[in-house]
């Protein structure tokens, strides 16, 4: 009966799992195709050179040379910081739930298994936790952190 009750979470986490990645893959492949036809049509559109310059100059022009670019994967360092330390959360509250599952069902049958995947997962969660203040920390001292990041920003409506 023990095994059961981590493994059919397991396989519909596994398959709950696969079938966002392909979802999401799919919408992403989708968002793409579906801008670089419309920016394959718009310069179509555009018959010379000169057109194409004039229309760089516009403010629309200048947003379409931006979105040219195909998504771009990096994101700032606040943000890896932040999802870091969010992954670290979810890991060590997981931890926690699978330690206490393990107390709870002692007298039950075999408690080991959550008990070593609870440390296991406990682990990775301080582990995430704690590269993501030292990455913070870092960034900080090497003045990756932009002025946003630091708290240096001024609000508009103060200016």
């Amino acid at each position: 009966m023990g095994s059961e009750v981590v493994i059919v979470p397991s396989v519909f986490g596994t398959i709950a799992f696969i079938v966002w990645t392909v979802v999401n893959g799919w919408l992403r492949r989708q968002h793409v195709k579906s801008i670089m036809e419309f920016n394959t049509r718009l310069v179509e559109r555009i018959g010379s050179v000169k057109d194409f310059s004039d229309f760089l100059q516009t403010d629309g022009g200048a947003k379409f040379f931006d979105s040219l670019a195909v998504e771009r994967g990096s994101i700032g360092a606040h943000e890896r910081i932040l999802r870091g330390a969010a992954i670290g959360i979810v890991f060590m509250v997981l931890g926690l739930g699978l330690v206490f599952l393990g107390w709870l069902f002692r007298a039950d049958w075999n408690h080991e298994s959550f008990t070593v995947i609870g440390v296991i997962a406990l682990s990775l969660g301080v582990g995430g936790v704690l590269s993501s203040g030292l990455s913070y920390r870092l960034a900080r001292v090497l003045g990756l952190l932009g002025a946003q990041d630091r708290g240096d920003s001024v609000h508009p409506a103060s200016r």
